[in-house]
């Protein structure tokens, strides 16, 4: 039998502390022709959110595939719902909860062999087809809600390359020029991995996978202000595609840039979606190291976003 202790008492911790929604600009009538290069999404950044709470909760946080099937706490289903609801730091990238989510929508996700099961809910990530910097958007936000969720005692776990999104997008409302980028199953894990997690993951037991050294992503990284090393060491714990971690961060001028290893060949999960995740942890290191900051969006060759202090 699950113990509900654990996550009734977190549900009341954690909701004590809402986070405020944070202003969002009108957004365009896709529907009467206007170009998605007029979206000025040029900066990222979170108002106040329980960053000590969020880097805990990445630090112990691990993708889980089987649920118990437990329906969610009803207070918490209503607060994680209230934060996708109002969390939106772009204009091209929303997350959506379905409280009620049909297996079907996991279905045919990698095979067989890596299915979902028993997950009662779920998050869909969204964002505007061809705006500028939407990738790295998507994962921004899409992170924010999963960290939430996990504080919330939820378990998750990203899902995007072989997601079937005609499934998901009939469960889902799409705005005009939308379409789902990924999706996470949300509830209680089961306290044994199953088959199918012990096959793709590669261990008998929950648990983080394995990380890349800070210096394999961020040369030169022993000598750049604590900040900043708080930063890497935090975007290290970042969930990625595959896990490939492809994110690589240089510092110049006071400044951190994020940028993509490699070509971004592999169009079902952009790298730059997994870059925006990285981000979203990076700069609650930061945050928590004691400076405040934001991301401004950059578009040139591998380079995703540059973190600068306000």
């Amino acid at each position: 039998m699950r113990d509900m202790t654990r996550h009734s008492r977190c549900v009341e911790e954690c909701t004590r502390t809402r986070i405020p929604s944070t202003p969002r600009l009108a957004s365009p009538d896709f529907g009467n022709g206007t170009p998605f290069e007029e979206l000025s999404v040029t900066t990222l950044s979170f108002p106040q959110a329980p960053v000590a709470d969020w880097l805990k909760v990445g630090r112990e946080r691990s993708s889980r595939r089987s649920y118990d099937g437990t329906p969610v706490d009803a207070t918490a289903i209503a607060a994680i719902e209230q934060f996708a609801h109002t969390f939106h730091p772009s204009d091209v990238a929303r997350t959506v909860l379905l409280r009620q989510a049909s297996p079907r929508i996991f279905t045919g996700i990698v095979g067989s062999y890596g299915k979902v099961s028993g997950a009662p809910s779920a998050l869909v990530f969204i964002g505007t087809v061809g705006a500028p910097g939407v990738d790295e958007c998507v994962g921004y936000t899409g992170e924010a809600a999963v960290l939430e969720a996990t504080r919330l005692g939820m378990d998750s776990c990203w899902l995007g390359g072989t997601l079937n999104a005609a499934r998901v997008t009939d469960a889902v409302k799409l705005k005009s020029g939308e379409r789902v980028f990924g999706i996470s199953p949300l509830g209680y894990a089961t306290s044994r991995t199953s088959f199918a997690e012990r096959t793709i993951f590669g261990h008998t037991s929950p648990g983080p996978k394995p990380r890349k050294f800070a210096e394999e992503t961020a040369p030169g990284f022993d000598s750049w202000p604590p900040w900043a090393r708080a930063g890497v060491e935090a975007a290290r714990l970042a969930p990625s595609a595959l896990n490939r971690q492809p994110w690589r961060f240089s510092y110049a001028q006071g400044r951190i840039t994020v940028a993509h290893e490699g070509s971004d060949a592999y169009k079902k999960v952009s790298k730059r979606l997994d870059c925006g995740i990285a981000m979203l942890h990076f700069e609650l290191g930061a945050r928590h190291a004691g400076v405040s900051g934001h991301w401004e969006l950059l578009s040139t060759g591998s380079d995703v976003a540059s973190f600068v202090l306000d």
